[in-house]
């Protein structure tokens, strides 16, 4: 494969990368996020952690349509059936570039379709540099939960957001009323409010019609859900038999090109 399509086919697998791995998206300068003081009290959070906080509907089949700075026609696919999921980016018409597999504890590999490699996911938050949103957390934040695992700490904080606390990663959450939502989760990690944003709108009750998240460097990427489906996936679809990719690469997985700002 030549250069420029291979830095193509690794730009456009920062989808997968986004709500998986990284989400390497945050924000960049001039676009905070609004959530200090949202007016909520403790007793409110309350609620939204005990409503938002339940399991999934059941097993989830999600479509979205897909725009990043190198491309607006292609399309992501979420699969999730108790612990175990996929994500998945095609092109245009059809052809997958790459997949997304985990299941439970096990460390999630990238399935370079493209390059005819795998590599595991795990590495790729130190080639961007940023904080990671675990995949089983990235899944239920789609299916309209709070972005937290049983074993998360969920916690209160004093401008009206809650607070999530995995391992390896912080999120502070917003959330909004009738019906209890979320609205943006933010790295929680960055003490200065530098570090990565996801905004979500267009809900349809606790599920967002729309996502937009932003890097630290102001890379984006852009979900708007085509389809929802729950208790259709019966089983996941098998994984390639793939070779380990002999290096990383230099941008695997990250973003091609900076974008605008927020929203």
């Amino acid at each position: 494969m030549p250069r420029s399509e291979r830095a193509g086919a690794r730009g456009t697998l920062a989808a997968v990368t986004l709500l998986g791995l990284v989400v390497a998206a945050g924000i960049g300068v001039g676009c905070r996020s609004a959530a200090s003081g949202t007016g909520l009290g403790p007793e409110q959070l309350d609620v939204a952690r005990e409503e938002l906080s339940g399991p999934l509907p059941g097993s989830m089949g999600a479509l979205y349509r897909l725009r990043v700075p190198s491309s607006g026609g292609l399309s992501f696919s979420v699969l999730v059936l108790g612990e175990q999921g996929r994500l998945t980016i095609s092109e245009p018409f059809g052809s997958a570039l790459s997949v997304t597999a985990w299941s439970g504890a096990a460390p999630p590999e990238v399935f370079d379709l493209r390059e005819g490699c795998r590599f595991a996911a795990d590495t790729l938050s130190g080639v961007l540099g940023v904080s990671s949103l675990p995949l089983p957390e990235a899944a239920r934040l789609l299916g309209g939960r709070l972005p937290a695992v049983p074993s998360d700490r969920i916690g209160l904080t004093s401008d009206g957001r809650l607070r999530i606390t995995g391992v390896g990663w912080v999120g502070l959450v917003t959330v909004a009323p009738d019906p209890w939502r979320v609205t943006e989760v933010e790295d929680g990690s960055a003490a200065d409010g530098s570090g990565w944003r996801i905004v979500l709108r267009d809900h349809r009750l606790t599920v967002p019609g729309w996502l937009k998240a932003w890097s630290v460097d102001g890379r984006w990427a852009e979900l708007e859900l085509l389809r929802l489906q729950w208790n259709r996936v019966q089983a996941l679809p098998a994984l390639p038999e793939l070779p380990m990719c002999a290096e990383a690469g230099e941008g695997r997985g990250a973003i091609s090109a900076p974008g605008a700002g927020g929203p």
